[in-house]
């Protein structure tokens, strides 16, 4: 009986590519705050105390103090993970309750700048410690790695217009 060549029999991997997302030091606080992602590969962004208190400052005064740290955290996440292609992302939960709005701000930045994210694809889960986005986050909000990104006021500033 003759075999049937094994590149014929070979299953189709369909490939999915999954982004976790977490957070180091929130954005409300008053140290740096680091988001990172990993799905095999890693990266992180950064933006500084004295940046976030800058940009805390132009909220309030359009009146929008409230929104600051959703939108800001969303603007973070989506600096982080525009450039990268993904079927999925799923971001910590951080800012319980808040999911949808975060969601919401984040799809409004993919779609102004023309990338067609759907709803389905963000999602948001406890991520837990056993993530190497966690331990990508910590170790770059600790100073043990860089930050393959670091975001300023002007960044900010450049996105919200």
């Amino acid at each position: 009986m003759k075999k049937t060549p094994r590149r014929l029999t070979k299953k189709s991997v369909t490939s999915t590519h999954r982004l976790y997302i977490d957070q180091s030091g929130k954005v409300e606080g008053s140290s740096n705050t680091v988001v990172a992602f990993a799905n095999g590969k890693k990266a992180a962004l950064l933006i500084k105390a004295k940046d976030k208190r800058a940009i805390q400052k132009l909220f309030r005064a359009k009146g929008k103090g409230r929104v600051f740290v959703f939108r800001l955290f969303s603007l973070l996440v989506y600096l982080l993970i525009k450039d990268v292609n993904f079927t999925e992302v799923i971001i910590d939960i951080e800012y319980l309750g808040k999911s949808a709005l975060i969601k919401g701000y984040l799809l409004e930045f993919f779609r102004k700048n023309g990338k067609n994210v759907m709803s389905s694809q963000i999602l948001f889960h406890k991520i837990g410690k056993k993530c190497e986005a966690h331990w990508h986050s910590y170790y770059v909000f600790t100073g043990k790695r860089k930050p393959e990104k670091i975001i300023e006021l002007k960044d900010v500033q450049r996105e919200l217009k």
